[in-house]
């Protein structure tokens, strides 16, 4: 890890923990945008274009089309590259800080940029859409909260709607640094989507952190 992103991963843990301490788990995400001041250095998993595993699902899948929604948005990459690909794509995010610059990064989009909770979502999206993308937001969402969260993604889904959620896969391999993100383990996932019809799940590495096991798993109505 170089140390920029030691640095940026340090105060995210710290946040987190704080946050954590004062009995509000997920408030160090504002927290981490809002300190960040537009360097994308400062975010960890912040990769600047669109998960290169979210792009090979669906270019497998041109079957699956219509409207699209990306719970925990970040800086936009994933939705942009949706709506490029011809979805109609709603993407929120927790983080005020967050949306506001994904505005700025992209202010001609298409896509509907909103601010949203997980643990709370707007009734407007329930059973609205056709495809629903998490990438990295369980697994940093604490234990406390994590099921109430999980619940919340089939409730999205039309009558044909899919869940396609990507992170870390906890194995026999645990990675030698502190949580978050916290590894979700597959026989957890499919007990969160137990209501759903299970399409795709295999595992994978990244060249850059080959320690690390991560998963690609879909689910459907």
């Amino acid at each position: 890890m170089d140390e920029k992103l030691a640095e940026a991963r340090a105060r995210l843990l710290k946040l987190s923990q704080a946050a954590e301490a004062d009995g509000e788990p997920l408030r160090w995400f504002e927290e981490l945008y809002a300190g960040a001041d537009r360097d994308s250095d400062e975010i960890p998993w912040a990769r600047m274009e669109a998960n290169p595993k979210m792009v090979e699902w669906i270019a497998e899948r041109p079957e699956i089309t219509g409207r699209a929604l990306v719970v925990g948005c970040g800086l936009g990459d994933d939705a942009e590259w949706l709506s490029a690909a011809g979805f109609d794509v709603t993407a929120f995010d927790l983080s005020q800080s967050s949306i506001d610059w994904c505005r700025e990064r992209f202010p001609e989009s298409s896509v509907n940029y909103c601010v949203g909770d997980l643990m709370h979502p707007s009734d407007q999206w329930l059973e609205t859409f056709d495809l629903v993308v998490e990438i990295h937001i369980l697994q940093a969402i604490p234990e406390s909260v994590r099921d109430a969260a999980a619940s919340n993604l089939p409730k999205f889904l039309n009558s044909n709607g899919h869940l396609l959620c990507i992170g870390r896969l906890l194995t026999e391999r645990i990675p030698d640094e502190p949580a978050p993100p916290w590894p979700l383990s597959r026989v957890w996932m499919e007990g969160q989507f137990h209501t759903l019809k299970p399409v795709s799940f295999s595992g994978f590495v990244n060249e850059d952190t080959p320690t690390i096991d991560r998963y690609v798993a879909a689910w459907c109505q």
